[in-house]
């Protein structure tokens, strides 16, 4: 009786496991503290396949990114952005600096082929600030998709509240 009660805990042990390893996985990927934010804030963060969007600049094959509609959203010196440009196109790059025009804030590129020519865009144009830069593998995208999908659809706050 014993030897079968064993048995069937650590059957249920080993299934939440495997259910937890995209999660733990995820954790690796974007770190603890980014993790637990995107449940509390779901719509506050994306992810972008490289391929899918052509974006300029980018470092890894996915992009995870906090969406400006965070409640926390800054922009500090060295933090990696994700823009549009007026042409449409996606540009992924490193802030050097920043320089307030009237209301509008306006945001210096590091131009690494021309350090005389720099390039700016402005606050308005931000998608987000890059949070990760993911490899392409079976797991990292199965793992994204499986993170993508729970903070959309579950609520954390729901499991902390009592009605």
């Amino acid at each position: 009786m014993h030897k079968k009660v064993a048995n069937d805990l650590f059957k249920i042990l080993i299934f939440i496991a495997i259910i937890n390893l995209p999660f733990l996985g995820m954790i690796q990927l974007i770190g603890i503290d980014t993790f637990l934010d995107s449940f509390e804030f779901p719509g506050s963060y994306n992810y972008f396949k490289n391929n899918k969007y052509n974006i300029e600049n980018v470092k890894g094959d996915f992009l995870v990114i906090q969406r400006v509609s965070h409640p926390n959203f800054s922009i500090k010196n060295g933090d990696e952005i994700l823009y549009m440009k007026d042409e449409g196109d996606l540009i992924c790059t490193e802030i050097c600096d920043d320089k307030n025009c009237g209301e509008i804030k306006k945001y210096y590129i590091i131009n690494f082929n021309d350090k005389n020519n720099s390039e700016f865009f402005f606050e308005y144009q931000i998608i987000g600030k890059v949070v990760s830069n993911i490899d392409y593998n079976i797991w990292n995208a199965l793992s994204l998709k499986i993170w993508e999908l729970s903070i959309n659809h579950l609520n954390i706050a729901a499991l902390f509240t009592s009605d």
